[in-house]
């Protein structure tokens, strides 16, 4: 992604400063959306027709570093910025915002961030579309289901060494529930297998037995890319219930598989949740996404997704065409 240069070494006025810098990047979404089976009210609107998508974001970066080798920065994406629930003056939950403290091969990063769980698995999701078309089915998970389990920030210290990447993350209760403290923990180790650029991840999340159906959470992935542009991602996640009485033992798997020919990239993913048929439904779906690199920062995306959730009505079937702008 381009950036615009704002300040460069802007602080070496500053004693005890090595240099600072401030950057703008972005992007911009236009294109065509349709939810076959939705229905809106007056603000969406009808969603069952084709209607016209537009999106943009805005990120400011900011970043330094002191005499002595500390990295310091931060980020904030400016779509969410006063606009809709957000509230910039809610200091303990400031929307897509982080702020990051690094050295050598330690990074501590808090704010609007992945968990040690999310941040040290892959995720099956191959390409981009427009509206997301393709990680919004029924079947997908993002591993970030109990992420910022209580609104609030989440707390992530990372150790790179070699191929091997450790974290651990907390996120403590904000509210009056006074519920434990949220945490989690994750590896990544990165390997070159036969020509195989080999990727594994593992990751344990624990919250309140309160907090959420599912309170404990045990999450593998792998990922490979062959050298003729095929690559695979699995992913599989055993959840669990501690609380007495609570849901039986429920479970996720996916698979995602891309190929990538010069400019082009076609990715599908296919999801199935295994849960407590007391406590929920189980559910299936899939994704698929198509992407075509024009240069410049300019991506024709198309999006489609779909699937099925047990005893509910038709699931909403999406579908996105249009193009990605990256500035």
């Amino acid at each position: 992604m381009k950036t615009l240069l704002l300040a460069s070494t802007a602080l070496v006025a500053t004693a005890g400063i090595a240099a600072a810098e401030v950057s703008i990047s972005g992007s911009a979404e236009l294109g065509i959306f349709q939810n076959e089976n939705g229905s809106g009210d007056g603000s969406s609107g009808d969603l069952s027709k084709v209607r016209v998508f537009t999106d943009m974001d805005v990120t400011f970066s900011m970043s330094g570093e002191t005499d002595g080798g500390l990295s310091f920065g931060a980020s904030i994406d400016i779509d969410e910025v006063g606009i809709g629930d957000a509230n910039i003056d809610d200091a303990a939950r400031l929307p897509d915002a982080t702020i990051f403290m690094a050295y050598g091969p330690m990074r501590l990063t808090v704010g609007d961030t992945d968990s040690a769980f999310d941040a040290r698995l892959t995720e099956t999701a191959i390409g981009g579309a427009i509206n997301d078309d393709h990680t919004v089915h029924p079947g997908y998970n993002g591993n970030s289901g109990l992420d910022e389990v209580y609104g609030g920030q989440e707390i992530r210290l990372d150790y790179s060494f070699d191929a091997f990447t450790g974290s651990i993350s907390v996120s403590p209760d904000r509210n009056a529930t006074d519920f434990d403290l949220a945490y989690a923990l994750g590896v990544s180790y990165n390997m070159d297998l036969a020509g195989l650029d080999l990727g594994l991840g593992f990751g344990y999340q624990k919250v309140d037995e309160a907090a959420a159906l599912y309170d404990t959470r045990i999450g593998l992935s792998a990922a490979t890319k062959f050298g003729n542009g095929l690559q695979a991602i699995l992913n599989y996640t055993m959840m669990s219930d501690d609380s007495t009485g609570g849901a039986d033992d429920g479970s996720h798997w996916a698979i995602g598989l891309g190929y990538t020919m010069n400019a082009l990239t076609v990715g599908v993913n296919y999801g199935e949740f295994d849960v407590d048929d007391a406590f929920g439904a189980d559910s299936s779906g899939f994704g698929v996404a198509v992407n075509y690199d024009l240069g410049g920062g300019l991506v024709a995306q198309l999006g489609y997704g779909g699937g099925d959730i047990d005893g509910a009505a038709d699931y909403e079937d999406t579908f996105s065409l249009g193009v990605a702008m990256s500035f």
